[in-house]
């Protein structure tokens, strides 16, 4: 398609240089490479606390930035991209637009070169690459292809996604030795935000099948003959459908015989057959699916060496990328020394934001009150009660103190006129029940209990429980349970109801010991601790 922009202009366009700028929270380091609708850069993402990680930045050229229809199909590749999750495919981080430079898409950096880089680099040193390694960079190209043929939206109705620009300069092999399918740029979907003109051709034709060559109609079957281009070139070291102009080309694809690999190389004729049926003009006639090809490949290679293992396809990528790697490298480590880098050593550790809490994993917000931090699952609080619980311990905190109160009733001193007279002198029978009484009763672990499992906490041994010889007069009868005192106790909850007819005890000195209550009966004991036992 032709430039909007002519001349010296386009061109100056298209040379323009990305690297030291900042694009959101990516800085540019240098460009890797250019093409006919977009640069791609190499960079880093930066995050707190030094983190960086290397990305590739693929931006719109200048003069098509601002250009709807561009914009529509980097949108799509962006989109389509994305949703492919594959090993066998680049994947697609982020998207975004910058302040003057337009939008810009983040992919996952490769550090290699594409297939057709490598075809070229062994065919000037007189070589072809091992058989075994084409055949590994194909499958794993064919196994990213088959990935977004299978594509689906999130219904799980299939995209029928065609890639259209199937081609070795679109197959990155990466220094790791993974073969990866890329740039879906010109992808035909079920839904896009760009559509295709009548007779407009996308994709690089010395790589098209002739349905897509003739009238710009293509589908998966369209991919696989792309494929199949690619897999007789690796093997051969040559172009297929190489001429000297696109008429000359088109001519070869449409009407031309196409030699098979046997003819060049004798010893590559078990391909014969597995070209001959992906590279048939008919699309009815091809292997119908990527997993097809797949499984022919893999059958002619258990018959000629096998598949090349990933180490094998890095030892290729190394010798004949070695040196551009290395430059490569080079010059991210002058960018990056250039714009500075974080010491991890004096990397300093930021909090977390304080914020609300989720809406997808955290409670839902009680309309009664304000929403409560999320407690974290861990074995030391897994036990900790919620909301639920606290209200469930409220009520046995009442039905506690309603069995006090019946207990307080039926042991009342006016229900038991026999009772011994009280002693002429309080504080020595103080310090008598001191001498004989333990210092806590069953009764007392028992409601103690009930009150931790009501949520309450038990008092501080700086403020032991009042005497249980302690009269019941107008000063203390508003510590009942709901009015605690000034230390945050209920005294009358432990209060034994027996010594409520002791007034002489109202006016004890204040430096008088306290008094635990004494040990109550049976009967007692399980009315407080159990108010269901009634």
């Amino acid at each position: 398609m032709a430039s909007p922009a002519g001349g010296a202009a386009g061109q100056a366009a298209m040379d323009r240089n990305l690297a030291g700028k900042r694009l959101g929270r990516y800085e540019v380091l240098t460009q890797i490479a250019s093409g006919g609708m977009a640069g791609v850069y190499a960079g880093r993402a930066v995050g707190v606390a030094g983190f960086e990680r290397l990305v590739a930045i693929k931006v719109l050229h200048p003069h098509l930035a601002y250009e709807e229809e561009f914009i529509s199909m980097f949108l799509d590749e962006a989109r389509l991209a994305a949703r492919i999750r594959h090993p066998n495919v680049v994947a697609t981080l982020d998207i975004s637009d910058s302040d003057g430079d337009g939008y810009f898409i983040v992919m996952e950096y490769i550090e290699g070169d594409h297939f057709g880089g490598l075809l070229s680099k062994a065919a000037r040193g007189g070589e072809r690459l091992p058989t075994p390694v084409v055949v590994r960079v194909v499958i794993d190209a064919l196994a990213g292809l088959s990935a977004a043929h299978h594509l689906t939206d999130e219904t799980g109705a299939p995209l029928d996604l065609v890639h259209r620009d199937v081609s070795p300069h679109n197959v990155m092999v990466g220094k790791d030795g993974i073969s990866r399918l890329t740039d879906f740029g010109v992808a035909k979907a079920q839904v896009r935000l760009s559509s295709t003109r009548a007779g407009q051709f996308k994709g690089k034709l010395s790589y098209m099948a002739p349905e897509q060559a003739s009238t710009g109609v293509a589908d998966q079957r369209s991919d696989l003959f792309s494929m199949g281009i690619i897999l007789w070139e690796g093997l051969t070291g040559r172009r297929l459908f190489r001429a000297e102009n696109n008429a000359a080309t088109l001519n070869k694809i449409l009407r031309e015989r196409v030699p098979m690999p046997s003819e060049l190389y004798p010893e590559l004729a078990p391909f014969d057959a597995v070209l001959t049926k992906a590279l048939a003009r008919d699309p009815n006639e091809r292997l119908q699916t990527a997993d097809d090809l797949i499984e022919a490949l893999e059958a002619v290679a258990r018959e000629t060496g096998g598949v090349a293992s990933t180490r094998s396809v890095a030892k290729q990528v190394l010798r004949w990328d070695g040196d551009k790697l290395e430059a490569e490298a080079t010059r991210l480590r002058e960018a990056m020394d250039a714009l500075g880098h974080t010491d991890l050593n004096e990397a300093q550790m930021p909090m977390p934001r304080e914020g609300s809490v989720s809406r997808v994993s955290g409670p839902r917000p009680s309309p009664a009150g304000p929403e409560e931090p999320t407690v974290a699952a861990r074995p030391d609080n897994i036990a900790a009660p919620s909301k639920p619980r606290r209200t469930r311990g409220v009520v046995l905190a009442v039905l506690l103190l309603l069995a006090a109160a019946g207990a307080f009733v039926v042991f009342w001193p006016s229900s038991q006129p026999d009772a011994p007279p009280v002693a002429a002198n309080p504080a020595s029978d103080v310090t008598a029940a001191q001498a004989t009484t333990p210092a806590t009763t069953p009764a007392q672990t028992g409601a103690d209990t009930m009150a931790a499992a009501a949520g309450e906490t038990t008092p501080p041994s700086a403020n032991p429980p009042a005497s249980a010889d302690t009269a019941v007069t107008p000063e203390n009868v508003s510590d009942a349970p709901g009015s605690p005192d000034e230390a945050g106790r209920h005294p009358t909850r432990h209060r034994h109801p027996r010594a409520a007819h002791d007034d002489s005890q109202a006016t004890a000195p204040a430096t008088q010991p306290a008094m635990p209550p004494p040990a109550m009966n049976d009967a007692q004991d399980d009315l407080l601790a159990n108010p269901y036992r009634r």
